[in-house]
């Protein structure tokens, strides 16, 4: 499924326009200020609010996988991008798991409702029990 999905990609991006090239690649490369903020803040409030509440700390470099520079088939700009993706999605991963662990420790009780993403949520207390 992911593949037949790459090769659209591919395909897609061989019919479209120089100009909407660098449209998307503006687009996406402009989000890496906000990313790295969204880092940088995650970081101070483990930091501060997980040191106060003795909360194990989620480490930054156990969400970040970047290897894909090694591919000799990838040309530069294809390894740039490769780098700026592996970063970016450890940036979320990290975040959740620091949402995750917050809730944990903070508010330990089931939503009303599932949704996929959640499983962190299994030992806590039944949203019915609180009503």
């Amino acid at each position: 499924m992911l593949i037949n999905r790459f090769i659209v990609t591919k395909h897609l991006l061989k019919t479209r326009s120089l100009v909407l090239q660098i449209i998307a690649t503006i687009a996406i490369w402009s989000m890496l200020p906000f990313i790295a903020m969204i880092h940088v803040s995650l970081w101070i409030y483990q930091q501060v609010y997980f040191s106060i509440y003795a909360i194990p700390k989620a480490k930054f470099r156990e969400y970040l996988i970047i290897d894909r520079y090694k591919l000799s088939k990838l040309n530069l700009g294809q390894k740039l991008a490769c780098t700026y993706c592996g970063y970016a999605n450890a940036v979320g991963a990290w975040c959740k798991v620091v949402a995750n662990r917050t809730e944990v420790y903070s508010c330990a009780i089931k939503h009303g409702v599932y949704r996929e993403g959640q499983e962190h949520q299994k030992d806590f207390f039944e949203y019915g029990d609180f009503r």
